[in-house]
Order: structure tokens, then C-alpha cells, then sequence
């Protein structure tokens, strides 16, 4: 549960309330009561007054006696003051049961994601964490945003933990909606080491699919000089924003390898008969791409020279020149067999070494119209490939 200064808490094991009147870190508020401020764990505390997620108000549901009188205190209210005697009608209006007004918390902190590019859905699908700066000119300055990114077709229901020396430590749980972000924190320069280190559980919900995806657990790390390099934050489209983009999940590889299919049993295919396994990739060896493709509509393409050689005797007189030349001569052929074929998008592998080939690959694509590139999935690549979405 996630405290602010000025909260109204009650105790979940004594009587009485008070204020949140300072956040000590994630995981512990000073909390005043008859003048005095005492630490106490957010596990102890929760909201006065109406709750503000569902979660939330399963809790008070589940917590009846903090808001009526229990059976052997008839007339005390839950703190124990004299209370007058109240109707079964004036029990009912206190109890929190009304939807439009649970959520409204939960509601302002999620907001839709831009979805397309040039007519088409550039993204990979997946689940993200992204730090956005709130100084967007000066970026290395100023709090910072925490997100979960659900983009995704289904609903997101995940929980959010960071690791410390000696425990886990919650810090949120919500339900996300497809194509939408929720945010999570408002991040201190000074308290970036406290997020440093977590791990984002989630499941997903759908109402109807052939295969049904597993939930997930993925651990992440953040280096504190990696969020001070400007060069590391992109812009992605649904963004629109500068970002530190984590990604956690994958959603085409989490559907392949961990979803429960619609029919199980040896010889199971997709479509649940029997026989050889169903493919969306259509073979046709008059295709150059084909020896790329990953998915119906997306390639992989590995540049690194090792890859692009048949023998070790095919270049061996061949300078640095000669290897960046046919580098970058399948570069291009690919990306216009990609244009061509009306692919969504195409991955290239350069790698790390001193930056020539990347350099000279998005020079090329500078030049083309309906293209939009950034650095590919850091999770999965690295920093050593570019995804090219096409419009």
C-alpha cells in the first residue's frame, strides 16, 4: 500500500489513528498521534476513509470491525469512543461499497499509450518498467517517474517488489489495462538506490484465447550511472517521451515458450490435431529474408562478418573496408526486401565494437521516408542491435 504526508491511517493492531507526516523510505512512515511522531511500517497502517483499489477494498470488506461495532462493544465506534446507536440503515451507508468512488485513486495514476506509428503497431508487445525524467530538457536533474508498461493486448495484473540486503520489500500491485501505463513512484535523485534492485510479477487476463499465457516473474537491475548517461534514454512510441526503457517481459516469446495450449498431449499441434506443428511462417525460398524470419511479419537479421561468411578463406585478403562494405551491402538489401514485402519490422544485429557500422546503418536510414528506428530490446540484445519499424 503506498502512503503520502497528509494521509489519514488507522492501526491494524490497536486502536487509534493519525497523520502521515514523513516518508522515511519505501517501506516505513512517521506517523503523528497526540502530538508525538513515531515510526511505523506501512504492513501496520491502513487508510482512513474510503479505500482506493480494489485490492484495498477487499481489505476493509475483510476488516469489518475498523469501520462498525462489533457484537460485545454495541455503541463504540472503532475507536472505542460512544457513539449513538445506529439503524441497519445507517450501517449500510458506511460500509465502502461504491465502485465510482474505490477506483478513482487507482484510475488517475494510469493513462493510455500511444499505439501506432505511420499506420502500423511499430512496438514490440510486452511489459516494461520505464524511468521518465520530469526535466525532459535537462535529464539528469530533477525527480524521475517510475512505470509499469503494459503493451500489451490484455490486462495486466502485476506486483511489484524491490530487493534489499536482507528482505523483499512490497511497493505495488494493481491491474493495468491493454496499451496503458500505471505509475508507480516519484523517484529522489538521492533514494535512486532503493529502487535499485526488484523484481515485476504479473498475469495476464483475457477474455478469450487459444493458447493462455503463464504468469511471469523477472527479476531487473538498475546501475545508478546507467540513469545518469543521457545515451541510454530512447524515445519510444508509445512514450512519446524521453525513457529509461526496461524491458521485462516479451510477449511473442512469453506466448511461444510459456502459455498453456488450448489442446495438450503428444502430437498436439494449435489447432489441436495431430501432425506436424502449426507455423505462421510461410517458406518460400525465393525469398532472401527467409533465412531471418522470426515471425510472420518480422526478421532478425545477424550483421556480425562471422555470420555473413560461408569460408574462412572467402574474405581472407579482404581489409577492415571490405567487411564494413558487405555488412553493409545485406544491410540494405534486407531492409528493402523488408519495405518490399510490407514486414512490420526488422532487427538488426551490428554489435558493440567502435560504432562504425551502426553509425554508417542509421545514416542509411535517415534516408528513407515511413521509417522510424530505435535501439532494439537491451534485455534480449544488448546494446548491440537496432529494430527498424516500417510505416
Amino acid at each position: 500500500m503506498k502512503f503520502d504526508i497528509g494521509d489519514k491511517v488507522k492501526f491494524i493492531d490497536q486502536e487509534g489513528q493519525g497523520t502521515v507526516t514523513r516518508i522515511i523510505n519505501t517501506n516505513t512512515v512517521g506517523v503523528t498521534t497526540d502530538g508525538f511522531e513515531l515510526p511505523f511500517s506501512i504492513t501496520d497502517l491502513i487508510k482512513a476513509g474510503k479505500p482506493s483499489s480494489p485490492a484495498e477494498r477487499l481489505f476493509y470488506e475483510g476488516k469489518g470491525s475498523y469501520d462498525l461495532p462489533g457484537k460485545d462493544d454495541a455503541g463504540k465506534g472503532s475507536l472505542g469512543k460512544t457513539e449513538p446507536a445506529r439503524t441497519d440503515g445507517d450501517l449500510e451507508e458506511r460500509l465502502p461499497d461504491e465502485p465510482a468512488t474505490a477506483t478513482d485513486e487507482e484510475d488517475a495514476r494510469i493513462s493510455p499509450l500511444r499505439r501506432s506509428f505511420g499506420g502500423k503497431n511499430p512496438q514490440s508487445e510486452g511489459v516494461y518498467l520505464a524511468i521518465v525524467p520530469s526535466d525532459q530538457q535537462f535529464m539528469l536533474r530533477g525527480p524521475m517517474e517510475l512505470f509499469v508498461v503494459n503493451y500489451t493486448p490484455h490486462t495486466l495484473l502485476y506486483n511489484l517488489a524491490t530487493r534489499g540486503t536482507d528482505s523483499f520489500y512490497g511497493i505495488d500491485f494493481a491491474s493495468v489495462p491493454p496499451y496503458s501505463k500505471i505509475s508507480v513512484e516519484c523517484i529522489e535523485r538521492d533514494d535512486l538506490g532503493l529502487w535499485a534492485e526488484g523484481v515485476l510479477q504479473g498475469l495476464f487476463f483475457q477474455d478469450e484465447s487459444r493458447q493462455w499465457p503463464l504468469p511471469f516473474s523477472k527479476d531487473y537491475k538498475l546501475r545508478v550511472n546507467h540513469v545518469g548517461r543521457p545515451e541510454n534514454y530512447v524515445f519510444p512510441v508509445f512514450m512519446q517521451q524521453k525513457t529509461l526503457l526496461v524491458p521485462m517481459l516479451d510477449l511473442a516469446a512469453h506466448g511461444k515458450n510459456e502459455s498453456l495450449p488450448l489442446h495438450s498431449g503428444k502430437g498436439a499441434t494449435e489447432s489441436g490435431t495431430t501432425g506436424k506443428p502449426a507455423s505462421n511462417i510461410v517458406v518460400d525460398s525465393k525469398n532472401p529474408l527467409q533465412p531471418y524470419m522470426i515471425q510472420k511479419d518480422v526478421a532478425e537479421v545477424d550483421l556480425h562478418v562471422e555470420k555473413l561468411l560461408k569460408t574462412r578463406l572467402e574474405m581472407k585478403n579482404a581489409e577492415e573496408k571490405d567487411y564494413l562494405s558487405r555488412q553493409l551491402d545485406v544491410f540494405e538489401t534486407c531492409l528493402n526486401q523488408a519495405i518490399g514485402q510490407r514486414l512490420s519490422r526488422i532487427i538488426f544485429i551490428h554489435g558493440v565494437g567502435e560504432g562504425i557500422l551502426k553509425a554508417e546503418m542509421e545514416k542509411k536510414l535517415k534516408n528513407y521516408e515511413n521509417l522510424h528506428f530505435m535501439a532494439a530490446s537491451t534485455l534480449k540484445y544488448g546494446r548491440g542491435a537496432i529494430e527498424v519499424f516500417i510505416g
